[in-house]
Order: C-alpha cells, then sequence, then structure tokens
C-alpha cells in the first residue's frame, strides 16, 4: 500500500502546473487583449484554472499535513520542517482564496478589464513566485535532509 507520506509529493504538482498554466494563459491574453472573465471561451479556460488550482491546492494542504506529522515521527527535526510549512500553508490560502475571487467575478459576470486586468496577472505572477519559493523549500527538505524518502536497501 501506498505510505500516507506520498501522497503529498504526488498531489503537490497539480495545483502548481494548474496555476502556472492560469498565469501564462492571463499573461498572454493580458497581452492579446482577451478576455479573462465574463462568459466568453478564455473566460472559462481562466475560471476554470483558477477553480482547479485552487481545489487542488486544498487537497495538496491536506496531505502536505499528513506528511508533515510522518516526518516528525520519522525523527525528522520540526524546526527544519517549519519554512516550508508556513509557505504551504500561505500557498494553499492564496491559491483558495484567489479561485473564490475568480469564482465571484466570473458568477457576477462582473469585468476584470484594463487596469484591473493588468493587476489581476500580476498578482497571479505574484503567486508564481511564491510557489516557486514555497517548492524550493520542499526541494531542500527532500534532497537535504531525504524527509520521507524511502532509501533503497544497500546490496
Amino acid at each position: 500500500m501506498l505510505p500516507i507520506a506520498d501522497l503529498h509529493p504526488i498531489a503537490v504538482h497539480f495545483p502548481i502546473v494548474f496555476f502556472l498554466t492560469l498565469a501564462a494563459f492571463d499573461t498572454v491574453m493580458l497581452v492579446r487583449g482577451g478576455a479573462i472573465s465574463g462568459r466568453t471561451c478564455t473566460a472559462r479556460i481562466s475560471m476554470g484554472l483558477a477553480a482547479l488550482a485552487g481545489l487542488t491546492a486544498l487537497v495538496t494542504y491536506a496531505v502536505g499535513d499528513l506528511a508533515y506529522d510522518a516526518a516528525i515521527a520519522s525523527g525528522i527535526p520540526e524546526a527544519r520542517l517549519e519554512t516550508h510549512e508556513g509557505l504551504g500553508t500561505a500557498t494553499a490560502l492564496a491559491l483558495v482564496v484567489w479561485a473564490l475571487l475568480r469564482g465571484y467575478f466570473w458568477w457576477r459576470g462582473s469585468p476584470i478589464e484594463g487596469r484591473v486586468k493588468t493587476a489581476a496577472v500580476a498578482i497571479e505572477l505574484a503567486g508564481v513566485l511564491l510557489i516557486i519559493v514555497t517548492a524550493y523549500f520542499g526541494g531542500q527538505l527532500v534532497y537535504d535532509l531525504g524527509v520521507n524518502v524511502a532509501h533503497a536497501a544497500g546490496g
């Protein structure tokens, strides 16, 4: 059976991909003058990516909490996990809030145009930076400390 700690590294890729795709898509729409809100095809794609990023961020947060507990149980010092855990919580919260805001604008049919669209894309690019920093510290846990990594038996 799959160890519970292995769920986090599996799940974490989904919000990363959905949000980075959202930011890239909306950046292209900003440059090309396409819609990222309303009822157009491009707006629906944008909204769908935001919703998927938020939903999968919740799942990743939940299984990340389980992986955190498994790491503590295996003897990893809690202090070494705190930076990634704090950044992961902030990232999940940011993606969920962004999905809810985008959902509200979509539901209301409110336009995201002009400076608001530029600000929305800037917020998404800041979110990309937050994801990269969070992933960096998660990678350090795995590559430097071997957190929740099974080692091959010598033979």
